[in-house]
């Protein structure tokens, strides 16, 4: 532009009227030219800012562990439920209320380590367990019941819930211990406990299920929840409504994952290489729930109670590629690279792709659940005309994980290609 004023003055021959053309471009138009590059550029500039995300910044580590043996100072682990830290107390005068009401009452829960098929058959029978409540004042013959425990599946889901709300692309949440644990649920006792009698001991006979089942495990995931304080001073926006809050994230780590929590008041949430902006309609507001999904530091690999996994993929070309595309690929070829792109299908091997009727009769029944249940926003038929069942073999067969780790998989094979029912088969 200042080229073309140039060249146009210069081909004034008058000289007067070109210093008074100059004069009149320099005082008014120049000066809202260059104002204008520079909002534009400030604008060029926040728009790149806006961190493209690392591929494994927003990766989920999981575990579970015995609570004598967790380590509060973990440099990435975290309790999904902070209460599950402290040692559990029974309400005796709710006990006793069951005891005279019949009403089931959820007393504690257990961990079962045994292949899902079996854990699956144990939660769908409904089976009655015998046992005892051994208090200080005797033993009361009493009989359990189990089911699924669903509190750490709704901390997925509310996880879920915070991506969605962030504009940070899902990827299912890894994490097959929380679909084994189970909560004891206390049917009725011989007799009704007095309610200053404490409970010493409680003995479930869960017959041939018992050599699988735990106590007092906890899971444990790198997800944690902070309240952080913003710096400096709340930004007018445009809209003459709203105000930018900045995080300074030098102090939590940059290299780390974060989800603002939204709020009534909460518009927009963007992240930079350094900071989270909050667009919000409070002009001060002294802290900011956020979800901070910690990455383990390279070559930590630090001994657990149970296996770690995560839904992190291998960081290979084709995985990069296929990341920048918004197009759906429909070859087996592309589900074999899917599949082996990620880290927990290391001893997972797709035999074999077949595509059946839903109403076939001679269709296997697929072994897999799904780990993204919670999921109902979708825009996809919910009556499936064909299956897609992917069969699988395994290195390791003795892991009794192999199971959930072939739901894992095929979860996201069901969220790539959401036009068939896709079910899993352990060959």
């Amino acid at each position: 532009m200042k080229n073309q004023i140039a060249a146009k003055l210069n081909g004034i021959s008058n000289l007067e009227d070109r210093l008074i053309l100059k004069n009149v471009l320099n005082e008014v138009f120049l000066q809202m030219y260059e104002h204008s590059e520079t909002m534009y550029r400030q604008l060029e500039d926040r728009v790149f800012a806006e961190m493209e995300e690392s591929p494994h910044c927003y990766d989920v580590y999981t575990t579970a562990v015995l609570r004598r043996n967790i380590d509060p100072v973990h440099s990435f682990l975290r309790p999904m439920r902070t209460e599950d830290l402290t040692e559990k107390q029974y309400d005796m005068e709710r006990i006793a209320e069951t005891a005279l009401s019949m009403k089931p009452f959820p007393l504690m829960k257990v961990f079962f380590s045994c292949d899902y098929r079996k854990l699956k058959q144990l939660l769908t029978g409904s089976p009655v367990f015998h046992g005892a409540i051994i208090t200080n004042e005797g033993s009361l013959e009493a009989t359990f019941t189990i089911r699924q425990d669903t509190s750490y599946l709704e901390q997925v889901e509310k996880l879920y819930q915070d991506f969605i709300n962030n504009n940070v692309p899902w990827k299912t949440i890894n994490h097959p211990y929380i679909f084994r644990f189970a909560e004891v649920i206390l049917q009725k006792c011989e007799r009704q406990p007095d309610k200053d009698e404490s409970i010493k001991e409680i003995k479930v006979d869960f017959g041939d299920f018992g050599q699988y089942v735990h106590y007092d495990v906890l899971p444990l995931w790198n997800v944690e929840t902070l309240q952080l304080k913003a710096n400096g001073f709340p930004m007018p926006c445009q809209d003459k409504i709203n105000f930018e809050h900045t995080i300074n994230l030098d102090g939590t780590g940059v290299e780390d994952g974060y989800l603002t929590v939204f709020q009534d008041l909460i518009r927009y949430s963007r992240r930079t290489r350094t900071a989270l902006n909050i667009t919000a309609s409070a002009a001060s507001k002294e802290t900011w729930s956020v979800v901070r999904i910690i990455r383990p530091t390279q070559g930590e690999n630090e001994k657990q109670d149970y296996s770690l996994v995560s839904n992190a993929k291998r960081q290979e070309f084709t995985d990069i590629l296929s990341q920048r595309s918004l197009r759906v690929i429909r070859t087996e070829a592309e589900i074999r690279r899917l599949i082996a792109s990620f880290v927990a299908a290391k001893n997972l091997q797709l035999s074999r792709i077949e595509i059946v009727s839903r109403k076939a009769k001679e269709a296997d029944i697929g072994e897999s659940y799904e780990m993204n249940f919670f999921i109902t926003d979708e825009i996809r038929r919910s009556d499936y005309q064909s299956k897609l069942m992917l069969y699988f073999t395994t290195t390791d067969a003795e892991n009794f994980l192999n199971c959930d780790l072939m739901s894992f998989v095929v979860s996201e094979v069901q969220w790539h290609y959401p036009d068939y029912k896709c079910e899993g088969v352990l060959l």
